[in-house]
């Protein structure tokens, strides 16, 4: 389990260094352009990065969990 714990750690590590928001995302869709349109691509882009950098959190979350389990058990 502690080998399973530290990979899964390792690849939400990598998911949240990859696609953790950057500041260039704009979730309200805003364009830099035009201040007042909202860009329907940018919001499906926030949501996006939103969406794989929770999944990098929980695998994190889940590979220490494994690796307590491990030194619990």
């Amino acid at each position: 389990m502690d080998i399973a714990g530290l990979a899964l750690g390792f690849g939400g590590a990598i998911i949240i260094f990859f696609f953790g928001l950057p500041p260039a995302v704009r979730e309200s869709g805003m364009s830099y352009l035009a201040l007042e349109q909202v860009d329907k691509g940018e919001i499906r882009k926030g949501k996006k990065y939103r969406m794989i950098s929770r999944i990098g959190l929980i695998l994190l979350i889940v590979g220490f969990l494994l690796q307590l389990l491990e030194k619990v058990i």
